[in-house]
């Protein structure tokens, strides 16, 4: 479960907004590009993902790793036969293969809530490109990330995505 955060209602600064932009500017691309070790170090030790609603929850670098190991895929491979985030987690493929996946981040709100700590909520979307070119859309999603400050450095604590259709992890991932 994601620990709760109290909001302070500061308003942010425009560095510190940068900062997070920035942030996330270098962080995403690492998980597009399939940089999966230095993505993980983006987030603490002890970071979490979790997907709602029917979805699941990692915890940690070691447990996220294995995870994303198995379901990235790559671009370069063939396209996956079309299958959904649930049965690809049932029968262990990565449903990203051949496809280039962007995350896209709209409408984002950053609330302190301690020295080092940030609640940062946002709409994202992920789109997946075919070698055809084809492009093609995940569910849209609300996510909320804490942010923690370590030795002068942003890191993910937790991000909890909730998807915006409660079917989401059973939509096919490459329609044809």
């Amino acid at each position: 479960m994601p620990q709760a955060v109290q909001e302070t209602g500061q308003r942010v600064t425009a560095d510190l907004y940068v900062e997070v932009q920035q942030f996330y500017a270098r962080q995403m691309p690492l998980l597009e590009e399939r940089r999966l070790e230095e993505f993980l170090e983006t987030l603490t030790e002890d970071g979490s993902i979790e997907h709602r609603p029917g979805g699941w929850r990692l915890e940690g670098r070691a447990q996220l790793l294995t995870e994303m190991r198995q379901r990235r895929g790559d671009p370069e491979r063939p396209l996956v036969e079309e299958v959904s985030a649930r049965e690809a987690r049932q029968k262990n493929i990565a449903y990203y293969d051949g496809l280039v996946y962007r995350y896209w981040f709209d409408r984002m709100r950053i609330d302190p809530v301690g020295e080092d700590t940030l609640h940062v909520r946002y709409q994202a979307i992920v789109s997946m490109t075919d070698a055809a070119g084809k492009v093609s859309f995940e569910p849209t999603t609300v996510v909320e990330d804490v942010l923690v400050r370590i030795d002068g450095e942003l890191y993910t604590r937790s991000r909890l995505v909730t998807h915006d259709s409660p079917h989401w992890a059973d939509k096919i991932h490459n329609p044809s």
